[in-house]
């Protein structure tokens, strides 16, 4: 499966290939309830699956792209990344938590950030087979299991619209917020998620047209760049919008590799105007 611009396809099959790689070594832990879990020093999970994952990601992009830096969760940040115009950007898994927690609900992140942005992504369930891929200019595929691909076209939001937040975007200190935003556009405020930014957020059966993601208060950090790279551009490609809440596109590979300034992740532009205006002229 390719999906779209030319100039990136070597870098999408790579990324594919890691993802896919990676996947069905997570799987096999998984399946075999086998991975010791540990407590990295800032109190989040990590399991043996994270580690073999990250490896056999960073394995296959050093073989392909020796010459790209790569930043992932799981390994001490390695600044040179910061000296070059291409970063490999990795969570071997998103989702840790849900792994443990054998829910399914996880992934495999492989994206290439260039000058910034992402450009060549594959998001990879290892339980359902789900893989998505989008490349820059070319649009967002989608693979079931073992079918071809097909392209990926986000479907408008029909009416009410429905808006929803995470635990790792707010909730549920930011009801409020998210009410009051609700009530200014004629919108349903849905339960907010376990889960956070994944690339299957706005797939059948959709359950939100927007993901909202801020918090009272000054601090609007949302979450890591490996959290985000893979579903930005996805999401962007399939005919979406994601930006923060004053509607900026996110930069990556930056020297402190974190999301700043909340998260708007709309299916479609309008749905994204809306809840930018309503944020922009909260009611007194």
């Amino acid at each position: 499966m390719f999906s779209g611009n030319p100039r990136y396809r070597d870098e999408v099959d790579a990324a594919i290939a890691a993802a896919l790689k990676a996947g069905s070594i997570v799987r096999e832990f998984y399946d075999g309830e086998s991975a010791a879990a540990y407590a990295k020093v800032d109190g989040s999970p990590v399991t043996d699956a994270d580690l073999a994952s990250d490896q056999a990601i960073r394995e296959i992009l050093a073989e392909r792209f020796p010459e790209d830096a790569i930043l992932s969760e799981e390994v001490l940040d390695d600044k040179r990344r910061l000296c070059v115009s291409r970063c490999w950007v990795v969570d071997p898994i998103d989702g840790t938590e849900q792994f443990i927690q054998r829910t399914g609900e996880f992934d495999v992140l492989v994206a290439l950030v260039e000058n910034g942005r992402p450009v060549a992504v594959a998001g990879y369930q290892p339980t359902t087979q789900l893989l998505l891929t989008a490349t820059a200019g070319g649009g967002a595929w989608v693979r079931d299991g073992q079918s071809a691909g097909r392209p990926l076209h986000l479907e408008s939001a029909g009416a009410p619209l429905r808006i929803g937040t995470s635990k790792w975007f707010g909730a549920p200190s930011n009801a409020a917020i998210i009410t009051s935003i609700a009530n200014c556009i004629g919108a349903v405020f849905e339960e907010p998620a376990a889960t956070g930014f994944s690339p299957r957020m706005f797939l059948a059966p959709r359950t939100i047209d927007v993901m909202i993601g801020v918090r009272p208060g000054a601090d609007q950090a949302m979450a890591s760049e490996w959290d985000f790279a893979v579903t930005d551009l996805i999401v962007h490609e399939a005919g979406g919008v994601v930006t923060d809440l004053s509607g900026q596109q996110f930069r990556y590979n930056k020297p402190v590799p974190h999301n700043l300034g909340g998260l708007i992740a709309a299916a479609d532009p309008a749905s994204h105007a809306r809840v930018l205006d309503a944020l922009a002229d909260p009611p007194p």
